[in-house]
């Protein structure tokens, strides 16, 4: 089996070409301005353009980019300038660094392209994929990703980058960190795209690594809230004595995180987390006062890469990765309509098993 899957040569001649004119104009736009601070922010260009050149050419072009781009931060950006040695160490490392990284890049998306997808033996999943109009599915996920939102999430980076390094005006200090925190944001909000797709892989294909474990759901919502910056204007409730679950901590924090979001980006305002038994559950209950989602499009929201109006800048995964992975866990995630207006976010997840007590009966 192949580990690594090769794009067409068309394809990649043509990524190749979009690189290659995008580190030239890169390096002549950064090089123009002469600041300390010139290495850092070619290097986040340069790694934007290696993710880029990963997902329309595949793993060749992301390699030799990100191969290419150390000489040229060396050239033009290490002191001294304009030759290939490096006297600073601490560049050195960071060089190192960024190469290390755009080849991680490289090989990660190479990986994605090449994963087959080994949950078309079940009968359902096979049915999943002769839904899909074309057999390049994975291949394509990315780019529709990508796409698919109005401003994709590495826009600003360029935008802020070439701003940066334009040597028509002269920014302040406060100016020039605001701008170099507009392009790591946005690189950030790259990586964590890169991260949802690649999870939304291992699910299509059955290798999602799940850690199932006993714990106690308010704590992963308020890591949650925290990674978040949530600063108040989420009401949390804890029904008393709420048992542990049976899940995975990492898991559960994410699909809280999204649905927080998601409630905060799209809930007109108050929202509201709510932790309480049902039953044989545990259930953890996200509810906004919205415009909510009519009953007949509630499950179509749960599709990978849709999303039911211009709102916002996702990809539309957040959804569709939450439930999958409530369901990798033994557990469900349903939309309900919220008492008064606007949408609840439902989580079940299994009640954990009581240990016995030493010497006695369970």
């Amino acid at each position: 089996m192949q580990r690594f899957a090769m794009l067409p040569v068309r394809r990649q001649l043509a990524a190749a070409a979009v690189v290659t004119a995008a580190l030239v104009g890169a390096t002549a736009a950064v090089a123009a301005s002469v600041d300390p601070q010139d290495l850092v922010v070619a290097a986040l260009l340069y790694l934007l353009i290696v993710v880029v050149g990963a997902v329309l050419g595949g793993i060749v072009v992301a390699l030799v980019a990100s191969i290419a781009a150390g000489p040229l931060l060396i050239y033009f950006f290490a002191e001294p300038v304009h030759t290939l040695h490096v006297t600073d160490g601490a560049q050195l490392v960071a060089i190192g660094v960024f190469v290390a990284a755009g080849v991680i890049v490289s090989l990660v998306v190479g990986q994605s392209e090449a994963r087959p997808p080994l949950a078309r033996q079940a009968p359902e999943a096979q049915s999943r994929a002769d839904a899909a109009p074309e057999g390049d599915r994975p291949r394509r996920a990315p780019l529709a990703a990508v796409g698919h939102a109005p401003r994709p999430p590495p826009a600003a980076a360029p935008a802020a980058a070439t701003s940066l390094a334009s040597s028509d005006v002269v920014w302040t200090p406060d100016q020039r960190g605001e701008l170099l925190g507009t392009t790591i944001a946005s690189l950030a909000r790259l990586e964590r795209l890169l991260d949802d797709l690649l999870d939304s892989s291992r699910l299509d294909a059955g290798v999602l690594p799940v850690s199932i474990e006993p714990m106690r759901v308010e704590d992963a919502a308020a890591l949650a809230l925290d990674e978040l910056g949530d600063d108040g204007a989420v009401a949390v409730t804890v029904a008393p004595g709420v048992p542990d679950a049976l899940a995975d901590p990492v898991l559960v924090q994410r699909i809280v995180a999204n649905l927080v979001g998601n409630a905060l980006r799209h809930g007109g305002g108050d929202v509201a987390v709510r932790i309480r038994t049902a039953g044989a559950r545990v259930e953890l209950a996200v509810v906004d006062h919205g415009p909510g989602i009519p009953a007949a499009s509630r499950e179509e929201a749960f599709r990978a890469f849709r999303r039911l109006d211009d709102r916002g800048s996702g990809a539309g995964l957040g959804l569709s990765l939450s439930r999958g992975f409530a369901e990798a866990m033994g557990g469900t995630l349903e939309l309900r309509p919220s008492e008064g207006g606007g949408l609840t976010c439902v989580l079940e997840l299994p009640i954990a098993p009581v240990a016995p007590r030493d010497g006695g009966v369970a």
